[in-house]
């Protein structure tokens, strides 16, 4: 039996699923291990072959596919922790950087209470201070070199930042991803007088226009590569001891996977990458069941993040941002809160109002019920004093909780000063939470022209089952699936992608566009993405190429990334289906009627997506057996209900004894290792082949 292993460091959790040969899944999940992520990776592989006829050991060794996300990029910017990074960049733009976009970055990804607030609000401070960044002389206008490369300005700079301790330069030379020679020969420069300094230029990081977010992008790249060459380094090392043998992959949050050494190249494309795995472990399960249209839901202990899956298709993000620094990569569409498990519950000293997030406990000390020391109330307290967590079942048992301790915080810090019953305050806090999930499914779906109603609901992550059933019911969506996998979703979305790269130009063109054009564009691109597949081992009859042109009409600053969807060279039918496929989606995206070809439509880029395919095995099915839970009840609890007007005694049922096919009415809990999963009344859940639950919602109460 050989496996392949997905890997998924959080804020708070660690998660692994492991699969076999036959699709059997088995998952870990232990607690994020800090400063040495590597101990909380295997601590949860330990947890996943405890069900397994494998050690830790024996399970590394017969790995042919190790698959990891990580989150060591957040970590270092968030905490101001990167590389000391110097930047070149042309003469006359050295505070572009630091102007971002004149006003819009003084409030740009601060939360609304925030941003309204002139006092308040401000840009995000630079990751490069004046001092380490040098104007060169050079000029290119689109592909004309109008001014040389001042090479010896160039190295003047750098023994300067060299002498001032930089460990990494980034270059970003103003038009240079139409014309990158200069920073090539910026390249050639440094990796010969220079060669320990870890160097990013933008035309390979980000070759877009808009000068201060190819900067940005440039920057974080160079701010983030040391710190990820030796996170990987000391991770193959670890895995080397073990006996591994096999592949280290990496994902991206285009939702692909590359090696290690592209990772190290572009660590920008690691930025959340775990939850991009969420969303592709998401659509794999319902691909399973046949369903296309899914709202994915992750709550963990950090943030809320929800992410649309529409007749399969997956969305690309349009202004990505990582603690407000604005960055130009491929990344899938995931918008998020702060609002999760560990967000703490508060009071607002002016006015006493509850407030929930953005501070999170984490998970040290986390939550008051961890018992690790924490002292200020969280969701995932709130919701032990609603009565659904249960001390018993967390993390499978393995770890001890501080129930009354967290009984007795909420108490103190919240329905005390509120005037409330403790089972009435939590309750509150429990709908708050609710509404500002709620609030921003609906900015992502209905305010796009997506009626969640259509859709699926997937709720993943550790605190989501406690909550999706009440959020999903608010928005009248008639069925929340809660994955097998659901609290370790991320890791399944590993092993269910393959290696992918992609490849950008930007070149505009006016209509009437000529075939001749389009295909000139893409033919490099594909060649490209062809040849870096074949370098990894994939027989061109294996690969898959997608193509993708941006579009916009004239004079507006957004384009839309369209699909070509036929293969080979397009004609001129192809590029008039193309352009049609355009206004559809710019109808979806503004509303109908807001497509105005006369306008004009204009070619802004093209995009190519290689896909080396890793065939991953169907999932196990196991026989459906009949619809009675009774067998898998443990007990009974006094719970509170929002449907129920208060306290209920409800059941609890163990998933671990729950059949395939069996039925439980709400109100009721479910308890499995790494999650809990609340059934309203009037809701029922069953669960399915694959062990996932599908909770159908009592529709009809949207507000």
């Amino acid at each position: 039996m050989t496996y392949r292993v997905g890997t998924d460091i959080g804020g708070t959790c660690t998660d692994s699923a492991v699969m076999d040969d036959d699709g059997r899944v088995y998952i870990g999940k232990a607690l994020t291990s800090y400063p040495d992520f590597s101990e909380g990776i295997f601590a949860s592989l330990r947890d996943a072959t405890s069900g397994m006829d494998v050690d830790l050991d024996g399970l590394v060794r017969e790995t042919e596919l190790f698959l990891h996300a990580t989150s060591v990029g957040e970590n270092a910017l968030f905490e101001r922790d990167g590389a000391e990074t110097a930047l070149l960049t042309t003469s006359g733009f050295e505070g572009t950087l630091h102007a971002t976009r004149g006003g819009y970055g003084r409030y740009s990804g601060l939360p609304f209470e925030v941003a309204k607030d002139a006092i308040r609000s401000d840009k995000v401070d630079p990751l490069i201070p004046d001092d380490r960044i040098a104007g060169i002389d050079e000029r290119v206008f689109r592909t004309e070199t109008v001014a040389d490369l001042d090479e010896a300005a160039v190295l003047e700079a750098v023994e300067t930042f060299v002498e001032g301790g930089v460990e990494a330069v980034a270059a970003c030379f103003l038009w240079s991803f139409a014309e990158p020679s200069h920073e090539r020969r910026v390249q050639e420069l440094l990796a010969e007088r220079y060669p320990e300094l870890y160097v990013s230029v933008s035309h390979e990081v980000s070759p877009t226009p808009g000068e201060y977010e190819r900067t940005s992008t440039t920057v974080l790249n160079s701010y983030l590569g040391p710190a990820t060459e030796t996170y990987l380094t000391n991770l193959e090392a670890a895995l080397d001891d073990l006996g591994f043998e096999g592949s280290l992959l990496l994902m991206f949050s285009h939702g692909g996977l590359v090696t290690g050494a592209d990772a190290v190249e572009r660590p920008v494309g690691l930025i959340e990458s775990g939850p991009v795995g969420g969303l592709l472990g998401s659509r794999f399960v319902a691909d399973r069941r046949g369903e296309s249209n899914v709202i994915s839901t992750d709550m963990g202990g950090t943030t809320f993040k929800v992410g649309v899956i529409s007749d399969g298709r997956l969305e690309y993000a349009e202004e990505p941002m990582v603690g407000r620094h604005h960055y130009q990569f491929p990344k899938r569409d995931i918008h998020s809160i702060a609002v999760a498990g560990g967000s703490v519950v508060s009071l607002d000293p002016d006015t006493n109002v509850p407030q929930v997030g953005p501070e999170s406990a984490g998970s040290d000390p986390g939550p008051v019920c961890y018992g690790n020391g924490g002292e200020r109330v969280t969701v995932t307290d709130v919701d032990l004093v609603q009565g659904y967590f249960q001390p018993d079942y967390f993390l499978g048992g393995d770890e001890e909780m501080s129930p009354e301790a967290a009984r007795e915080a909420f108490e103190a810090q919240i329905a005390e000063p509120l005037g409330k019953d403790v089972h009435q305050a939590a309750a509150d806090i429990y709908q708050l939470t609710t509404s500002m999930i709620t609030d921003l499914i609906r900015e992502t779906t209905v305010e796009k022209g997506i009626d969640p109603r259509r859709f699926t609901l997937s709720s993943i992550g550790g605190a989501a089952g406690m909550h999706a059933a009440s959020y999903a019911r608010a928005l009248d969506i008639p069925e929340v699936l809660v994955p097998y996998t659901a609290s370790v979703n991320s890791a399944l979305g590993l092993l269910s992608t393959d290696v992918t790269h992609e490849f950008s130009t930007v070149e505009t063109l006016h209509p009437p566009f000529d075939p001749d054009d389009i295909n000139a564009a893409f033919e490099d691109l594909t060649t490209t993405a062809e040849e870096k597949l074949a370098d990894e081992g994939f027989a061109p009859e294996e690969t898959t190429i997608e193509r993708n042109v941006n579009l916009r009409y004239q004079r507006q600053v957004h384009e839309l990334l369209t699909p070509v969807e036929t293969d080979g060279p397009l004609d001129e039918a192809d590029v008039e289906a193309l352009v049609d496929r355009f206004e559809r989606l710019y109808e979806d995206r503004y509303g109908e009627g807001s497509a105005f070809k006369e306008g004009g439509i204009e070619i802004t880029g093209f995009r190519v997506r290689g896909i080396g395919p890793l065939e991953t095995p169907a999932l196990y099915e196991r026989d459906l057996a009949g619809t009675d839970p009774s067998d898998a009840r443990v007990g009974y609890e006094q719970m509170h209900f929002a449907a129920a007007d208060g306290l209920v005694e409800a059941p609890l049922y163990d998933f671990e004894t729950l059949a395939p096919g069996n039925v439980v009415a709400g109100p009721a809990v479910v308890l499995t290792p790494v999650t809990t999963i609340v059934v309203n009344p009037g809701d029922e859940a069953r669960l399915d082949r694959y062990r996932n639950v599908r909770i159908d919602i009592e529709t009809g109460g949207a507000a």
